[in-house]
């Protein structure tokens, strides 16, 4: 069901916006986000007792990682002791795919071109490590979702 979640969301968003990358590209890059942030939720929802409380700490887990993506603002405005975190959001990878997927290659002169410049650069993209971030929507599923497996195993045995 989250892929056909996502599915109807691409659709929507990709005509209405003219989204410049591929629509097969962005839909993949919305299912990994859609992944990488559930298994956050379920390794969340294993840890508290009451489900009612896991909704409740919901906002504390995925908030923060608007302000870490580095789209509303750079990491450096971040306090350099709480930088480690972004490393932990997904949101961060995606924001770094889907802003080089779209403004890699900008069209519209001089202008354009450094504003695309500046985006990119202001996200901490780095073009040609896509790889990383895929990589990292990965590790993040496998380790968030091993993570409410071992919190359910442990609290079964109490």
């Amino acid at each position: 069901t989250t892929l056909v979640q996502v599915f109807l969301q691409t659709v929507v968003s990709y005509y209405m916006i003219n989204i410049q990358m591929g629509f097969l590209h962005m839909t993949a890059i919305g299912y990994g986000l859609a992944m990488a942030s559930t298994a956050i939720a379920v390794m969340l929802g294993c840890s508290v007792d009451d489900p009612k409380m896991a909704t409740e700490l919901l906002p504390v887990v995925f908030v923060p990682q608007m302000l870490f993506a580095g789209f509303f603002t750079s990491a450096d405005a971040i306090p350099a002791w709480l930088r480690w975190v972004q490393y932990f959001c997904p949101l961060m990878y995606t924001t770094r795919l889907v802003i080089l997927a779209e403004f890699r290659t900008c069209e519209g002169g001089v202008m354009a071109l450094s504003f695309c410049d500046r985006l990119v650069e202001s996200t901490g993209a780095v073009e040609g490590d896509e790889w990383l971030y895929w990589l990292m929507l990965h590790v993040l599923f496998f380790v968030f979702r091993v993570g409410g497996l071992i919190i359910l195993e442990k609290k079964s045995s109490l």
